[in-house]
């Protein structure tokens, strides 16, 4: 049967506020699948929000081409509160999320902005600020987890997460980190008026990130004799972190909008691990700008100079040795005035006759300095950890999800019979790490840094053209989901961090308004995301974004929003009876405003075949299946041909009676509705062309979706499996649903 009616049989349960992309009801799983509470799939869509909310906005507004030499230095005296954006804006940029589709929100918080005052001390005023965002979120249909996020430790460390005390606890002085090459700090480093290079992943490599993971995750192993108002170092960190985010917990606990709490963002081993303390091992590590070695890095850190490698970009391999400098000529100590280096303490280093450096284990954080035994990061400390945490957060609320990661681009930790498994989801991250590295894109050739890293050749790595693009990041992106499915079981699977810097080809696009190298680059990888059937969500949304200094944080440039050139409409209230709603909510999109006029004069005249080059789907901005009344198998969307294709299994009478007994309200009408957003800046003035195998189907452009159902019960024959496909239609005014 076909039907455009809005009241046909079967369609009634469309009513005026129901739209496909929201999640007003509580998030379930079901083995590797994310369920609503009628049982059916959902297949989520969301974004970072947001990169500015790794630095405060007191003292003063954080951005890291900003340095104060008094305000920077007081680490015990911020305030994050109005990250990621202020109260007053949040209508604005929820209801903007909702019009994208875009309704899981990946929410982050550092370790910092709870506790930045000393251990124990949380920052309620910010809580307070958090619970009334997040209680917002419901009027829009959204969903958040909160994300812990970090990146190499901390601000002090060139990035973020971690409070300043941490490095006290470990007894670093954090004023001295440049002198001694600890730490590349953009506020520190950055030449006022100079381009900020692309290096805050490097400090992965150096003194202060490597010493402060390795004792939080490994502190009781390899610096047994360290400790912390005579206890375990490591203990005390790790209690401090899982206690914050507990207090963070039990203070959200009522709030239906939050799905879960992740870990920790992109976790990383420090030293741990490492084969040799010599040097690093480029393939695995960034190897750019001022290059220490492991143990340069011990000596530069105890105040003796060292002349290390100075690395730039290169090709085939990212980057190469250029020249040497001498560093720490002044012999200034990253350790506290009553501290010395830790390492030399436990025997991995010391001083020859010469007063140079010498190791004394160069294998030391190889295997267990007591047993000799071999250690594995993920499994012998990273899951441990993984395991306190969620229980923690579990114990304020069973139905919680804990989101666990490895490093971006790794594959999974492996969850044994003994690890915690409720309620766990894996949450990778993937970019492409050589396009991120050199920001460009042409789309002629891409390669799999993933096999590359795991010793495959350059030729084998080498993909070409966009199609070559699509088959190089959807092969990524399946054995990354693969590896949960194998190594943590079935259990769902969510890309928390996905996207492509807007500053590519040295930011010509700003300049000439031509976006299509991005639209391509963006479309192979949210084509790789879809075609794996996975959820994601998108780095990021950030306010703060512009197009001179980007995200504001450490030179990045990832925002699908940017901050607009005229007055942004604040407030704003969603009604399907505003004409002009979807095109202010569009206002600040990346590109989007360039997209279109051009796409008005084009699709006016018919020039079809010319769209692919402007129409800029913003991840978001495509359509897709948001819930499905069965298991996916195929979910597709084609740029060229404006064509998007779902082919799914309907739930068989055994499943729907499995799916009861598990507590899901399977017998709801809902639950053979299958949901399809339909971005309407894009399609509200186009008319569709929508093909269903079985089933009937129905079109509302006022709510972005198409609706698809189909009966079961007694007498009906359920069809193994259902295809639909979705074009838009040049040939009528009319939209037209039919039976393929």
């Amino acid at each position: 049967m076909v039907t455009d009616s809005l009241e046909a049989p079967h369609l009634s349960f469309v009513q005026p506020c129901h739209a496909a992309q929201e999640w007003n009801t509580e998030i379930r799983h079901s083995g590797r699948w994310f369920k609503d509470s009628t049982g059916r799939t959902l297949l989520m869509r969301g974004v970072n929000v947001c990169g500015s909310s790794k630095l405060p906005t007191h003292p003063y507004p954080g951005s890291t081409h900003l340095y104060d030499e008094k305000l920077f230095w007081d680490h015990r005296g911020v305030s994050f509160v109005g990250r990621p954006f202020p109260l007053k804006e949040a209508d604005e940029h929820f209801n903007r999320l909702r019009a994208w589709g875009l309704t899981l929100i990946r929410f982050l918080v550092p370790w910092e902005a709870l506790e930045h005052q000393g251990p124990g001390q949380y920052d309620e005023e910010y809580i307070d600020y958090l619970r009334e965002l997040i209680a917002l979120m419901p009027k829009y249909g959204l969903k958040c987890m909160i994300d812990p996020h970090q990146d190499t430790w901390s601000r002090f460390s060139g990035g973020s997460g971690a409070p300043g005390w941490t490095f006290e606890v470990a007894g670093m002085n954090i004023r001295n980190f440049k002198e001694t090459g600890a730490a590349y700090v953009h506020n520190t480093n950055a030449v006022p008026g100079d381009p900020l290079p692309m290096v805050w992943p490097t400090n992965y490599t150096k003194l202060a990130s490597c010493t402060m993971f390795t004792l939080f995750f490994g502190g009781d192993t390899f610096a047994a004799e360290h400790t912390y108002q005579g206890g375990s170092i490591q203990q005390f960190l790790q209690k401090s972190f899982i206690q914050a985010f507990q207090h963070l917990a039990k203070r959200l606990v009522d709030l239906s909008a939050v799905m879960g709490f992740e870990v920790m963002n992109e976790p990383h081993p420090g030293y741990i691990g490492l084969p040799t303390l010599r040097e690093y091992d480029p393939i695995v590590n960034l190897i750019f700008g001022d290059s220490p070695s492991p143990l340069q890095s011990f000596a530069l850190g105890d105040g003796i100079p060292q002349e290390v490698g100075v690395y730039i970009k290169s090709w085939p391999f990212p980057t190469k040795r250029s020249h040497t400098r001498t560093i720490n000529a002044s012999r200034t100590s990253a350790w506290l005035a009553d501290q010395s280096c830790i390492w030399k303490q436990h025997g991995v280093w010391k001083l020859d006759d010469a007063g140079q450096p010498v190791l004394l284990d160069d294998a030391y954080f190889s295997k267990d300095p007591i047993t000799g035994e071999t250690v594995d990061f993920y499994r012998d400390f990273y899951v441990p950890f993984v395991n306190q945490y969620a229980q923690a957060i579990q114990s304020v609320k069973k139905i919680w999800y804990c989101f666990v990661e490895p490093l971006a681009n790794e594959r999974s930790p492996i969850f044994t019979e003994k690890d915690h498994h409720d309620h766990m989801v894996y949450a990778p991250h993937w970019y492409d790490l050589n396009c991120v590295f050199y920001k460009k894109f042409n789309g002629l050739m891409t390669h799999d840094v993933q096999s590359l890293q795991n010793g495959g050749n350059v030729l084998g790595a080498t993909y070409f053209g966009r199609n070559g693009a699509k088959k190089n990041y959807r092969g990524q992106i399946r054995n990354i989901k693969e590896s949960g499915l194998q190594n943590m079981g079935e259990k769902p699977c969510l890309l928390g961090e996905v996207g492509i810097p807007m500053d590519l080809n040295e930011r010509l696009a700003f300049d000439t308004g031509d976006y299509s190298y991005h639209v391509h680059f963006m479309d192979a990888v949210i084509y790789a995301l879809e075609t794996n059937l996975v959820n994601f969500t998108l780095w990021n949304y950030d306010v703060c974004n512009d197009n001179e200094y980007g995200d504001h944080w450490n030179g990045e440039n990832f925002s699908i929003y940017s901050s607009p050139r005229d007055d942004a409409v604040a407030g704003l209230t969603f009604s399907t009876d505003d004409a002009d709603l979807h095109t202010r909510l569009h206002n600040g999109g990346r590109v989007l405003d360039a997209a279109v006029v051009r796409w008005n004069q084009l699709f006016n005249h018919g020039s079809y075949g010319l769209i692919h080059i402007i129409f800029f789907f913003l991840g978001p901005q495509r359509p897709y299946a948001s819930k499905v009344a069965g298991t996916p198998t195929v979910s597709e969307f084609n740029m060229d041909a404006l064509e998007y294709t779902l082919t799914f299994q309907p739930f068989s009478q055994a499943e729907t009676e499995e799916q009861i007994a598990s507590g899901f309200d399977a017998n709801d009408t809902l639950a053979t509705v299958t949901e399809i957003f339909i971005p309407a800046f894009h399609y509200k003035d186009v008319s569709l062309d929508i093909q269903a195998s079985s089933g009937e189907c129905h079109y509302a452009p006022d709510r972005q979706t198409v609706y698809h159902v189909y009966e079961r019960g007694q007498g009906c024959d359920i069809p193994d499996v259902i295809t639909i496909k979705i074009k838009s239609n040049k040939s009528t005014a009319e939209g037209t649903c039919s039976i393929m």
